[in-house]
């Protein structure tokens, strides 16, 4: 049931109307029996992992808090975490760590031959896994307490607008927001449904259409690698980061409108991350709930871990953090290369702005302000050409389209048609991720003059009606 199908928003307005007309205690129930028959359209056979998973850190959260014993307080942690780990291992990795050791076996000389399975990867198991670890981690800390019911706490872990692709909520958040009564405000519905109209946007009009333009141009290199378009790979490589950008945080807008709406306040995702002057800048806006629970829960633990009498060094630390946040995205190597790219990319950064303090800042406005358009401009194109890990199949694939993007490059007309087009689709974004980023003004749409405010509701559903693609999933949905 897609954010951008027509079931999903007869679903919703259904949910919403019975909703509303509850009482708070009715509302949980009715939430999360929404949420559960949400989640079972995809497959009813997720039911049960989520089920489990659930009752597993329910029962745990509890126990963690009512134990006086460190010893058994880190054993009912040990087995909320070692409980979640081994389904979500099993269901995304099983089979990349089976093919990886086969692999490896046969380069070293001897055949190691194990089986691996049919696994269908349920949808939104590295979100929800994330989220209900963060929990027991957190009543372990005793930085919240657990919550004493299970139907609030089921539905926690299972509100369908968050679910399958976050964002990935902490308890102290989200949680009393259930177990309280929620107030209706006008001003809050209008935000709600504007958030979900400027997501439906980003998606049908943006991002869809983007696709279509590279499924258009194709791939940039041919499939045996013999000849290929360096200036393409670079252009398809701007669309992708672009695409997925609008694809993802479309999800994340719709999410959190949808929450909104029915008097929820979920975590902002995004924060205009393409507008940002840095790649730390960029990773601190972008997908805002993994970067921060990826800090919270292993940066920072383990920066306190010592190997004999010396912590870990902060460069491996570094890599180490990146790696496994290009495994949570995936089990394939690409993925892997993927966020040691990315480590490595603000290890160079963080060596240089420790050096940069030593030049002195040009005092004219102008030129500061090209030094910052500058540095916009790099910092795009440094997590574009992240996006060839990303995109890539194989690292066949990844080899290659390397190696033309340095070996063949040119300007060709296809690569200067393929930068326009997504240019031009993409201005609405850039006008809009400006006002969003600076207090979010464009909620507050309903109090401009008539002319602003519903001018720009009939330009982009005029553009979105007559301009759309064919639907397409969301890429985030494979996480």
């Amino acid at each position: 049931m897609n954010f951008n199908s027509f079931k999903f928003f007869v679903f919703f307005f259904v949910v919403y109307f019975i909703y509303i007309a509850l009482r708070h205690k009715q509302q949980n129930c009715f939430l999360l029996a929404a949420s559960y028959f949400f989640y079972g359209c995809w497959d009813w056979r997720f039911l049960v992992l989520i089920f489990v998973s659930t009752a597993t850190d329910f029962f745990c959260g509890l126990k963690i808090f009512d134990q006086e014993n460190q010893n058994k307080r880190r054993l009912f942690l040990f087995v909320s975490v070692f409980v979640n780990l081994s389904i979500l291992g099993f269901f995304k990795y099983f089979n990349f760590f089976v093919d990886s050791l086969s692999s490896f076996s046969m380069w070293a000389g001897f055949n190691l031959s194990v089986p691996t399975f049919r696994i269908l990867l349920p949808v939104g198991i590295s979100f929800y896994t994330f989220q209900t670890l963060s929990y027991t981690i957190d009543v372990y800390r005793k930085k919240i307490k657990p919550a004493n019911n299970f139907f609030d706490y089921a539905l926690f872990v299972s509100f369908f607008p968050q679910l399958v692709m976050g964002p990935i909520e902490r308890a102290k958040n989200l949680l009393p927001q259930i177990q309280q009564p929620r107030t209706f405000n006008t001003e809050k519905i209008n935000e709600g449904f504007l958030l979900i109209y400027w997501g439906l946007f980003k998606k049908v009009f943006i991002a869809d259409n983007i696709a279509l333009f590279l499924s258009y141009f194709g791939n940039p290199v041919s499939a045996d690698g013999s000849a290929g378009d360096g200036g393409l790979v670079l252009a398809a490589s701007y669309a992708f980061l672009i695409q997925l950008y609008c694809d993802f945080s479309a999800y994340s807008d719709i999410a959190r409108g949808t929450a909104m709406v029915m008097g929820f306040d979920i975590t902002v995702n995004f924060r205009s991350p393409l507008l940002a002057s840095n790649i730390l800048e960029l990773w601190e806006r972008w997908h805002i709930s993994l970067t921060t629970w990826i800090r919270d829960y292993l940066y920072y633990p383990l920066s306190k871990v010592k190997v004999g009498k010396k912590h870990l060094s902060p460069l491996l630390l570094f890599l180490l953090t990146f790696l496994i946040m290009g495994l949570w995205h995936g089990a394939s190597w690409n993925f892997i290369l993927w966020g040691l790219y990315n480590g490595l990319v603000l290890l160079i950064y963080g060596a240089y702005s420790q050096n940069k303090r030593r030049f002195n800042r040009p005092k004219q406005t102008f030129v500061r302000k090209l030094i910052v358009i500058f540095s916009i401009l790099l910092t795009f194109n440094v997590a574009s050409l992240g996006m060839i890990f990303f995109r890539a199949n194989s690292l066949y694939e990844i080899g290659h389209w390397i190696y033309h993007l340095f070996a063949n490059f040119s300007f060709s007309p296809e690569m200067v048609e393929l930068i326009g087009k997504v240019f031009i689709y993409s201005l609405p974004l850039i006008i809009v991720d400006k006002f969003l980023y600076n207090d979010e003004k464009l909620l507050r749409l309903a109090k401009y003059p008539p002319l602003l405010k519903y001018g720009f509701l009939y330009i982009t559903f005029f553009l979105m009606v007559v301009y759309h693609a064919d639907a397409t999933n969301f890429i985030y949905y494979q996480f």
